[in-house]
């Protein structure tokens, strides 16, 4: 008795079962497979709490609009690009432009965040590999990240104070400074914003990098032992390249948070703030809310978006050309 094979049958579609029937528009969805319309919540709640309030930012920003004109401000003076024009050549009380609070933004964030990387990296890789008591390492990494920003400030204020503060205390006491140092006016104010802002920030590196360390697997640091790669060929050959995508989106991230940061100039110094560390959302704040010219925030604060898009915008397109991988 032979066995017949069985033939391979192709499956059946279904316009060739006998009254079937197709619909004739099937439901839009995503990629992954759920209707479009679940997003629609989103999307109207996104545009309700960031769009309005940004479209009617830029419609002041063209606006004479002060406290004399706020009361209706929809019929206030129309001008142009006058608020722009004039946000580069006027200034606040202490007379910073635009492109002053730019350059002074600029630089501090920038060098927060060089400051704050390798002190992250190496954070990350002390705790990385387990050893007795490396859960309360981790913890005591996070707690300036957890404190708020506001009492960060407020120490770091008493901390610079001249004569009582301690920074002049124990630079006096090290004969490096003398104790009559101003930290809080002139040009040592730029420099103890970068101290405070480094102090405060650099756990946000430290999270990042160490998320992407547990992600190597621990076969490569295996393979290049065998291979008899030493602790700093590791670092440089199988970690850094590992960690590229995640370094890139974390220095991103960290430039705009410090080109951003209000709060922390805002209680150290105050307002009118030293020249020094007038940056740019301290100077919105004061044109708008001191100066009562909102059609001249409402410019800076259009201009301030526009710069903080561009490193984003950057970003992206480095991930569509494969420069930058996640």
């Amino acid at each position: 008795m032979s066995i017949q094979p069985i033939p391979e049958t192709s499956p059946v579609s279904p316009s060739a079962l006998p009254g079937a029937r197709i619909p004739e528009h099937a439901p839009s969805s995503g990629a992954g497979g759920r209707p479009l319309w679940l997003m629609w919540p989103s999307i109207i709640m996104l545009f309700v709490i960031v769009g309005i309030p940004f479209l009617i930012a830029v419609y002041i920003s063209f606006l004479n609009l002060d406290q004399y004109t706020l009361r209706s401000w929809i019929h206030a003076p129309w001008v142009g690009l006058t608020n722009y024009v004039n946000s580069f050549i006027e200034g606040n009380i202490v007379g910073d432009s635009t492109l002053v609070s730019l350059g002074v933004s600029l630089g501090f964030s920038i060098l927060t965040t060089v400051i704050i990387t390798p002190i992250g990296v190496l954070g990350a890789l002390t705790v990385n590999t387990p050893y007795r008591g490396r859960g309360v390492v981790r913890a005591l990494y996070l707690i300036p990240y957890v404190i708020p920003t506001f009492v960060t400030a407020l120490v770091w204020r008493m901390m610079f104070l001249n004569r009582s503060g301690l920074v002049d205390r124990f630079l006096s006491a090290i004969h490096v400074a003398s104790i009559n140092t101003y930290w809080l006016l002139g040009p040592n104010s730029f420099w103890a914003m970068v101290i405070a802002d480094v102090w405060a920030s650099w756990p946000f590196i430290y999270i990042m990098v160490l998320a992407g360390l547990q992600s190597i697997p621990a076969d490569m640091y295996d393979a290049a032992s065998v291979d008899g790669a030493n602790s700093w060929q590791r670092l440089t050959m199988i970690v850094l390249p590992q960690l590229r995508s995640i370094l890139g989106l974390a220095l991103l991230l960290s430039t705009l948070n410090h080109f951003n940061n209000f709060t922390l100039p805002f209680v150290m110094f105050g307002t009118p703030p030293p020249v020094q560390v007038d940056v740019l959302p301290l100077n919105i704040y004061v044109t708008s809310f001191q100066l009562f010219n909102f059609g001249l925030g409402g410019a800076m604060s259009v201009i301030t978006l526009i710069v903080m898009l561009i490193p984003g915008i950057l970003y992206i397109r480095m991930l569509r050309l494969g420069e930058v991988t996640v």
